[in-house]
């Protein structure tokens, strides 16, 4: 990966955050649609307007386009995952016995949160569906940034300064795991690594937008 064609990446990716957060904080207010030269092929309805609409989404092409690449999303999944649980075993063994529960006990609600959102089977809306895709651009953010992340948790842990420098020799050596790993990854596969574990429920028409 070029150093423009990172920054540019960097750039969408500070992008994507800062709209996921507005998104947790204004739920109620109309959303913006995305970028139309990264989701161009869903920005424009067929009557010409911006933002999510139904005949916006070609379901049975976007299932089909997730069964063909699943080989290589599955592989950027599981190399993801590794990475991130890598990291998590170097850190919890710099923590102490009080900072450790804490962590064990982040983790477990973090696990119920993932079984009940893999439990749900309701439909994808179109827009679920943009957000879905938008998703990992904005998760390339805590990837490959070191500050942000160590400060989170230096506040979440009360890491000292001992820690906090190991921490983020780890966070370093965890964004350079990353990087190499989207250079190596083709967009798509990073593009629809949201959505592939949803495949049953992009298939499954929104009746709320019949």
């Amino acid at each position: 990966m070029t150093q423009r064609a990172f920054v540019a990446l960097l750039t969408v990716a500070v992008f994507f955050a800062g709209y996921g957060a507005r998104m947790m904080t204004e739920r109620g207010r109309v959303v913006p649609p995305p970028p139309a030269s990264l989701t161009s092929e869903y920005a424009i309805g067929s009557n010409g307007s911006s933002g999510p609409r139904k005949s916006d989404v070609d379901r049975a092409k976007l299932v089909a386009e997730i069964e063909k690449l699943r080989p290589q999303i599955e592989a950027y999944r599981s190399q993801v995952d590794e990475i991130y649980s890598e990291f998590d075993r170097e850190f919890v063994e710099i923590l102490s016995e009080k900072q450790r529960a804490k962590f064990t006990d982040n983790q477990r609600r973090w696990a119920d949160h993932v079984a009940r959102r893999q439990a749900d089977r309701k439909p994808l809306s179109d827009e679920d569906i943009l957000r879905a895709r938008e998703r990992p651009m904005s998760e390339v953010y805590w990837m490959v940034t070191v500050t942000p992340r160590l400060e989170r948790l230096t506040r979440e842990y009360d890491l000292d300064s001992s820690q906090q420098g190991t921490t983020r020799a780890l966070l370093t050596l965890r964004r350079n795991k990353f990087i190499a790993l989207l250079d190596s990854t083709a967009h798509p596969g990073i593009r629809l690594s949201r959505l592939a574990p949803l495949i049953e429920r992009v298939a499954a028409p929104d009746t709320k937008q019949q």
